[in-house]
């Protein structure tokens, strides 16, 4: 079943494709989030429940978001906007399929890093990652291929992280007539040590990714249903956070490769 589904074709309040420009666009925000937005490139709140986060309530998007996430039960809930340089495409279909080949080169993760709160530096975030068949068959399968934008496509990965070393994940691409969304549930627990982080399914990020006329908007938003820990709750909200910044780095440094 699609994700999005029967959202795929009624959003009245998304512009045309590439029409708009950033300015016209980013209206829903105030002068002063736009103002941060602008000049650092990024744009970010947390909460603990998605609810409580304000960009995507008034956003053009704010349905794909309330019906993906809205009804989640959380902890942890953190979104950001980003600004990125629109790569050059004769066609939406061109666009479409630039978006999707750089977020599904799963094999790219590896070696992708992260900014850590405990050691205030870098570190490697993913050290392997690929598309499985399934839970079942853990064989490495290639990077997807196409020659023709798919309206919706769903996949398993297998990931091997610092913190968390062996995470499935469901990944979900969906193309509307104006935006392209992507969303990852965890599939396995998130363990660290013996301690359960994050049941299954229960961590789940989304990105909308929104051609304009001179610039790609890319929202991400991400929530986690995790059990207090001895008020760690911020550091938490932190790093989940940072890992969802990481993850757009990557879809921005695929993207220019496309």
């Amino acid at each position: 079943m699609k994700l999005f589904g029967v959202l795929l074709f009624s959003l009245s309040g998304l512009v045309a494709f590439g029409q708009d420009s950033t300015t016209e666009y980013l209206r829903f925000l105030s002068p002063n989030d736009l103002g941060k937005l602008v000049q650092s490139g990024s744009l970010t709140y947390f909460g603990v429940t998605v609810q409580d986060l304000p960009i995507w309530k008034n956003a053009p998007f704010s349905d794909l978001v309330r019906t993906a996430l809205g009804k989640n039960k959380s902890s942890i809930a953190s979104e950001s906007l980003f600004l990125l340089d629109r790569p050059a495409a004769a066609s939406k279909e061109e666009m479409g399929l630039k978006v999707f080949k750089a977020f599904t080169s799963f094999d790219a993760m590896k070696g992708l890093l992260v900014y850590s709160e405990s050691k205030k530096g870098m570190e490697t975030f993913i050290f392997d990652s690929h598309r499985v068949d399934s839970l079942s068959d853990p064989h490495a399968l290639p990077d997807p291929e196409a020659s023709s934008l798919p309206p919706h496509v769903e996949y398993t990965l297998y990931q091997k992280e610092e913190q968390f070393k062996n995470v499935y994940s469901r990944f979900a691409f969906d193309a509307g007539d104006s935006w392209y969304a992507v969303s990852l549930v965890n599939l396995t627990p998130l363990r660290y040590m013996l301690i359960t982080l994050v049941p299954p399914e229960q961590l789940r990020t989304m990105f909308i990714i929104v051609p304009l006329q001179d610039k790609l908007v890319v929202y991400g938003i991400t929530s986690a249903n995790t059990p207090r820990l001895f008020g760690l709750e911020r550091s938490k909200q932190s790093s989940f956070s940072n890992r969802m910044k990481a993850l757009v780095s990557w879809f921005s440094t695929n993207l220019s490769t496309q």
